[in-house]
């Protein structure tokens, strides 16, 4: 504009100021509200965690009651540990089916689905430290010699997979429920405005051709936000999913260059280099 003289530098200048000036109140204004949600979200989550471990817990595992958890039949899907012991019991024996989940195993698995990755990383490594029979060498779980830094990844990753569970299915939780409540409102925003305006535009219920047209476009349009939010869905699920393993890995990664800390860093960049690489 300045080039083709419509206004002066000073005027361009005096522009870009008040451009400036709405966009930082815009901003600060909004800043509040951003970490409120911020706020709102992070304890969201926290709450979803503890809520998935206490239903694992009590109900899944049931490592404060009978110590036996349920199991997954090939045919009839979940079934009561408890009943299939009594059951097998009863034939005298186990052969050919699966075993009910003991109250170690139970805890077991509990502890690795709650475990501090930070810790555990320090205390790996320190184990693998300890057991070398010689430098930067140990007898792996197979038997085999193994390098100590390919032993530390591997646990550290099966580790890292096991601990992070809990906390993304948590997190993809709350991202599904935002999804579906952004796309409600939009849609309920729209209708609501459809609604006002063919109110004032007061259409003559006689003409059935427009109440036709009107009616397949309203099909189409839910049809078409079904559509869109479900794909929305499963991309996000996919995203978390592929965020899970990169950080479980990342940890590992992390683990073996700086046990403690490297752990928690690489989590944190393996998720976040997916998140970039997915939006």
């Amino acid at each position: 504009m300045v080039e083709d003289g419509e206004i002066t530098p000073d005027e361009a200048d005096e522009l870009n100021e008040e451009w400036e000036n709405r966009e930082w109140e815009s901003r600060k204004s909004a800043l509040p509200k951003k970490i409120g949600w911020a706020l709102v979200r992070f304890h969201t989550c926290t709450a979803l965690m503890r809520f998935y471990e206490l239903i694992m817990a009590r109900y899944v595992l049931r490592v404060d009651g009978d110590g036996r958890g349920l199991l997954l039949d090939g045919n009839n899907g979940a079934i009561d540990a408890a009943t299939t012991t009594t059951s097998h019991s009863s034939r005298g024996g186990h052969n050919g089916n699966p075993s009910s989940l003991t109250h170690e195993q139970a805890i077991t698995v509990m502890d690795k689905l709650t475990r501090d990755p930070f810790q555990a990383s320090l205390r790996t490594s320190q184990v693998l430290h300890n057991e070398e029979h010689s430098p930067g060498m140990v007898i792996a779980s197979s038997g085999t010699e193994t390098p100590t830094s390919r032993e530390l990844t591997k646990r550290m990753f099966s580790t890292c997979l096991w601990a992070n569970v809990i906390p993304f299915l948590a997190e993809l939780t709350v991202q599904q429920l935002v999804l579906v409540y952004s796309y409600w409102v939009y849609y309920a925003a729209k209708k609501r405005r459809q609604t006002e305006r063919e109110g004032m535009e007061g259409w003559d219920n006689e003409d059935s051709v427009g109440e036709t047209q009107c009616e397949e476009d309203d099909a189409t349009s839910e049809s078409a936000y079904a559509l869109a939010l479900m794909f929305r869905s499963s991309r996000l699920t996919i995203a978390r999913s592929m965020s899970w393993i990169a950080a479980s890995a990342g940890g590992a990664i992390g683990c073996v260059v700086y046990p403690g800390w490297g752990t928690v860093f690489g989590i944190q960049i393996g998720d976040t280099l997916v998140g970039a690489l997915t939006d």
